[in-house]
């Protein structure tokens, strides 16, 4: 941290440089177009969707700096791994259960999660909280059925040797990918508050293998994930902001802008606020 703290305007430079370089030759070929459309909104952000390709998947095009601002200050932003996929989302009737689960399993690289899971639970009436030794594989698989909303704060892995064993840290074992897929969750928005959850390998035809794989398949609707290692405190600080947000009834890439917004004027490095992304229903 200290070391953070010293260098903060050199990192934050140095990072924004390489956001801008990814800026000119992905999303400046269509400025025009996307100006047009924030024209059209009388002064509201415009709404994207970003289906990305190969390598794309992992950038985090709501962090592309044009020189001045980046995108996430202009659009709200949401991805799918394929047009197909999205469609498929959305046509998700959501849940009306008013059945809610949170759990967390922190230790000493992740004490916050703790305090985390207790603060979006404040903003999820009448939710289950499972923390620590409660958080089991077992007690997932029973009590995220029929939730509209699961939130699971924990380590994550992400495996490029096989990624179908990417997994979330609970406190029996590692919940892989493969396990997600027997879970039940049609219609209900995900949180994975864990480092990496949204890393994928892609192959052949696009092909997204993963943890996001994993969970739209199980019938997620709504998914936010991380593209890398996240940091604790700030983290802790979004979700809470993020779900505060949601029960004001605003929908999830919108809360996710606001939270991610509120969390770039406390640290305006990419780093605390970018890693998020909101995959599916928006």
């Amino acid at each position: 941290p200290e070391f953070v703290r010293r260098h903060m305007a050199l990192l934050e430079r140095s990072t924004r440089e390489v956001l801008a370089h990814l800026y000119t030759m992905l999303v400046a070929p269509v400025e025009a177009l996307l100006e047009e459309m924030v024209s059209e909104g009388a002064g509201a952000p415009g709404k994207l969707v970003i289906v990305p390709h190969g390598l794309l998947h992992q950038v985090p095009f709501h962090a592309l700096f044009d020189g001045e601002r980046y995108l996430l200050e202009r659009f709200e932003i949401s991805y799918a791994p394929s047009a197909r996929v999205y469609s498929l989302c959305h046509q998700q009737a959501p849940r009306r259960s008013g059945k809610a689960l949170v759990m967390s399993v922190s230790d000493p690289l992740i004490p916050s999660v703790t305090e985390e899971a207790r603060a979006v639970a404040r903003h999820l009436p009448g939710a289950e909280v499972l923390s620590d030794g409660q958080a089991t594989t077992r007690a997932l698989r029973s009590a995220s059925s029929g939730c509209y909303v699961v939130h699971l704060a924990c380590h994550g892995l992400f495996r490029s040797d096989n990624p179908m064993f990417s997994s979330l840290k609970l406190h029996d074992g590692w919940l892989t990918a493969a396990d997600v897929m027997q879970l039940e969750l049609a219609g209900t928005l995900v949180t994975l508050s864990a480092c990496e959850s949204g890393r994928n390998e892609v192959f052949a035809g696009d092909e997204l293998i993963g943890l996001t794989r994993a969970f739209l398949g199980a019938g997620a609707a709504t998914l936010v994930v991380s593209l890398w290692l996240v940091q604790d405190e700030a983290t802790a600080r979004l979700m809470e902001k993020y779900y505060d947000r949601l029960r004001e009834g605003v929908g999830p890439t919108q809360a996710l802008r606001a939270a991610q917004l509120a969390i770039k004027g406390e640290h305006p490095h990419p780093y605390f606020w970018a890693p998020f992304i909101l995959v599916g229903k928006r």
